[in-house]
């Protein structure tokens, strides 16, 4: 399974937002209040993971590679 398979299968949509780009996995958190992002780098492998408010604040912002580091948060 891929990573992209892994965040789709666990709720993740492909910009489904117009705020956000194509390449954009996103899932909302509504009962937290925050959007879960994971977007493909310019970089091979590379990603990025933005937890952000519904306002588009940002609480958190990672960049990983999930072929050669543990994704820094759970796909879930």
């Amino acid at each position: 399974m891929t990573f992209i398979d892994a965040l789709i299968a666990s709720g993740y949509e492909q910009g489904v937002d117009d705020r956000f780009d194509e390449d954009c996995y996103i899932k909302w958190s509504f009962e937290e209040g925050v959007i879960h992002v994971y977007q493909i780098g310019e970089d091979e492998g590379e990603w990025f993971y933005v937890k952000m408010t519904e306002g588009c604040d940002v609480i958190t912002e990672v960049t990983f590679n999930p072929d050669e580091n543990s994704v820094p948060f759970s796909a879930n």
